[in-house]
């Protein structure tokens, strides 16, 4: 008995033992078919068009949604049994090893979304600062001005839902669905939600796993530096640019793979991965003398100290995010029988 495309599929999976090598094996497979599909898939004349160019876009996201679909299709028929009865050593009973996780789960997406944003706190606080002295400004000038709830609104939201819902052109449309929709799904999909499970279930520890899942994430991105240098672009700001992105996404990966295990969730930890793309790296300018925020520079260090730290005690606590009580359990018992 095989199992469907159905209910069932997505809701359990029976996994079966998994040798190490297989699962990486595995990973370094799906890695490469979803950077190698970005080439294959889009016609040579496409990708010679700019980066954030519609039909560049287009291909693309078509591209990485076919990969990500049969990722999840062949999943099951590779790791999973559909008849527990059959296969003596699988796991019965491990929330962790199923594809539900694609479903709607507030607590867990909300809580995954609470702990991003304290990493961005400083950035927050920077933003309500600046809309504090536009407010304030406006008010000076004698200029009608709401509360602050709806400057805030105008200031910060309206723009970016304006950008998403009315955007000025094709490029606009699909440069915001690419980064807020079809990248982050279909890169959660694939680099978490299909790669750690197995992993898992070779005994591979939870650190571990949470280590090396994020280099396969940050070697798929690695690609577009040979996009850069078959522009022509010099070779040493090239080099600099991947490495710092191969740092930066390296290191999301890892935290979007800690969020994964402890909730099991894809939706949550691809609303994180949008609300990052969002944000951005974070500005420090305003140390600079003559930045226009410099006189609040003491009040947003200390707002991005209070957020990493914040972020680092519930990275370490299980108050948040606590860690399926199944699973130690199960990794233990994988690790003894090999």
């Amino acid at each position: 008995m095989s199992p469907t495309l159905g209910g069932n599929m997505f809701e359990s999976c029976h996994h079966r033992p998994c040798e190490r090598r297989t699962a990486i094996v595995y990973c370094i497979f799906l890695a490469v078919a979803y950077v190698g599909a970005l080439y294959v898939l889009v016609p040579s004349n496409v990708r010679n068009l700019t980066r954030d160019h519609h039909l560049q876009i287009q291909y693309r996201s078509m591209a990485s949604i076919l990969v990500s679909v049969v990722a999840l299709i062949s999943y099951p028929y590779l790791f999973c049994v559909s008849n527990i009865e059959e296969e003596p050593n699988a796991d019965n009973n491990n929330q962790m090893f199923s594809l539900r996780q694609i479903m709607f789960q507030p607590y867990f997406l909300t809580a995954v979304l609470f702990h991003t944003m304290t990493l961005y706190l400083g950035p927050i606080v920077a933003s309500l600062v600046r809309v504090f002295e536009i407010r304030k400004l406006s008010v000076a000038q004698g200029k009608a001005v709401g509360s602050y709830p709806m400057v805030v609104f105008q200031q910060l939201l309206q723009p970016d839902l304006h950008s998403f819902l009315t955007p000025d052109s094709k490029d606009e449309f699909w440069k915001n669905t690419r980064n807020y929709i079809v990248a982050p799904w279909t890169e959660e999909v694939v680099f978490r939600g299909c790669m750690i499970p197995p992993l898992l279930a070779s005994g591979m520890s939870v650190a571990k796993a949470s280590m090396v899942t994020p280099l396969f994430f940050g070697v798929a991105h690695v690609h577009h530096a040979l996009a850069r240098l078959a522009k022509g672009e010099p070779l040493v700001p090239v080099l600099f640019i991947t490495t710092f992105q191969f740092l930066y996404t390296s290191l999301f990966g890892m935290y979007a793979s800690y969020a994964f295990i402890r909730t099991g969730s894809v939706l949550a930890v691809t609303v994180s991965h949008a609300y990052c793309n969002w944000m951005g790296l974070p500005d420090l300018s305003f140390v600079q003398i003559r930045h226009p925020m410099y006189q609040y520079r003491i009040l947003l260090l200390a707002s991005f100290l209070a957020g990493v730290f914040t972020f680092k005690y519930l990275l370490k606590s299980d108050d948040l995010l606590p860690l399926p009580p199944r699973l130690p359990t199960l990794i233990v018992q994988m690790t003894d029988g090999q």
